[in-house]
């Protein structure tokens, strides 16, 4: 839900947590502020998680094998069997970063 710039926040709400339940909502804030987390979180917005650039470098370099991947098939019009296990490898290396990254999170 978009703030209007217009419209002021004037109204506050108070909550109670733990010292460890407050460390728990800071490891699983999406925004920049628990509290604009918190309002999103509570309003309805699926907060987008911030991409590892860890793993942007490792998505390019499976990106870069399966460009390679494609190049060759066109040239040579057809896949042997070394490519087919090659594209079994990124597959199986795209499914380890989604499932260490992506996956299961809340």
């Amino acid at each position: 839900m978009p703030n209007n710039r217009s419209t002021k926040r004037t109204r506050e709400i108070t909550i109670r947590v733990t010292d460890d339940e407050l460390q728990q909502l800071h490891n699983r804030k999406a925004d920049v502020t628990l509290a604009g987390w918190l309002r999103n979180l509570g309003l309805g917005v699926s907060p987008i998680k911030q991409a590892d650039p860890e793993l942007v470098r490792a998505l390019g370099r499976i990106g870069s094998n399966l460009n390679q991947t494609a190049k060759h098939a066109n040239m040579n019009k057809g896949l042997d069997q070394n490519v087919l296990k090659e594209i079994e490898v990124i597959r199986g290396l795209i499914g380890k970063l989604l499932d260490d990254n992506l996956r299961g999170t809340p």
